[in-house]
């Protein structure tokens, strides 16, 4: 009784100047931009901006009136119940920030365009405002895979796709010590999840063998193209066995951050994308650019896997690679600048992306001012 005394109490305080930011990893995607945004238009002038981050370190920047959490800590379940209560606005992108009052407003920006069925786990809490998805024409299918409703399922773009339709960064320069001309970034979905799950044995396939990955290395060597791989962020990393080739490097978010930039910003300098079951696929769209899908384990990633389209349809915009033969040809093609599956690209280009304009965040800044009346 004493609980639910203080809760009416503090309920008859008023909410705070706080916007609530979250993300995994850190300060990163859709979240990110929109943050990004409201810096830019100065914002944070007016408002105190918490970021929920995970073992807060010095790397993080110094922002005035942005503040860090750090959810590993004890002291992060006293801070998250002040936030919930006091907060204005929430913007989680991961861990779902829901708030405790009707003058508060709560918005998720989802992770990207389903291809793998979420629908039997992944439920977003009624107490969620709106989330955002990428196109109209996958708004349907997003609500009913997230367990949302329909009205509430917001098609604007992702904000943090704006920086792929607009290339600034030179990443071959990130590579000093190596030879190549063009760079094809690898994107792969997990295939052991943290949290247990198991889609298929091979971690990363062709490199879970050490012939097949030199083989690769050399084809990858005698067509110029430095391959740039980084794990999904869910996956099992002791599943992998890192390698590094002369034209086959890892890389973590610990390069992003080193380097003063972020994955959306590294792949779009990149010459192209390999990556297989992953939403990245519907995303690097907007480069207009080649990709490469690897199927090597496809079947044995459906009967493990539920997916949500049409996948014939839907991934025909990527050449599928089954054999090292194939994975030979693609980077040949990719040297050669032959790209036999333009027209496939701009027809699913135009179904999975509201606009190529690259103002998604502007866009959905603005429709969170409105709905949080900021």
């Amino acid at each position: 009784m004493i609980k639910k005394l203080i809760r009416r109490v503090l309920d008859l305080l008023p909410t705070k100047r706080l916007i609530v930011f979250e993300s995994v990893p850190n300060l990163s995607d859709n979240s990110k931009a929109v943050f990004d945004e409201m810096i830019r238009r100065g914002m944070n002038k007016k408002y105190k901006f918490i970021w929920v981050v995970s073992n807060k370190d010095e790397r993080l920047p110094k922002i005035k009136n942005v503040s860090y959490v750090d959810k590993t800590k004890r002291s992060y379940k006293s801070a998250r119940r002040y936030y919930q209560r006091f907060a204005k606005v929430m913007i989680s992108g991961n861990d779902y920030i829901t708030p405790y009052r009707p003058e508060q407003t709560a918005f998720y920006l989802c992770h990207g365009t389903s291809i793998k069925s979420i629908r039997s786990y992944y439920n977003i809490p009624d107490s969620i405002d709106y989330i955002f998805v990428d196109g109209e024409e996958t708004r349907e299918m997003m609500a009913y895979e997230t367990n949302f409703s329909l009205d509430r399922t917001v098609a604007l773009g992702y904000p943090r796709n704006d920086i792929l339709t607009k290339a600034s960064r030179d990443v071959k320069a990130l590579f000093p010590n190596r030879s190549f001309e063009k760079i094809a970034v690898w994107y792969p979905t997990f295939r052991q999840h943290k949290n247990g799950h198991t889609a298929t044995q091979k971690a990363i396939p062709f490199l879970d063998d050490e012939i097949k990955a030199a083989e690769l290395n050399a084809l990858a060597k005698e067509n110029g193209i430095l391959i740039v791989l980084k794990p999904h962020f869910a996956q099992d990393v002791s599943k992998i066995k890192a390698c590094d080739f002369s034209n086959i490097v890892f890389i973590n978010d610990d390069f992003f951050v080193e380097h003063n930039t972020n994955s959306y910003e590294f792949i779009a300098g990149c010459d192209a994308l390999i990556s297989d079951y992953s939403s990245v696929y519907f995303d690097f769209l907007l480069c207009d650019k080649p990709m490469a899908l690897v199927w090597v384990d496809y079947e044995e990633y459906k009967a493990t896997t539920n997916f949500c389209l049409d996948m014939d349809y839907y991934m025909k915009a990527g050449e599928k690679i089954y054999t090292i033969k194939d994975f030979g040809a693609f980077l040949e093609n990719l040297k050669n600048g032959t790209d036999p599956l333009k027209n496939e690209r701009a027809e699913i280009t135009k179904w999975a992306n509201y606009s190529n304009d690259g103002k998604s965040s502007e866009r959905v800044t603005d429709f969170i001012i409105e709905k949080g009346k900021l």
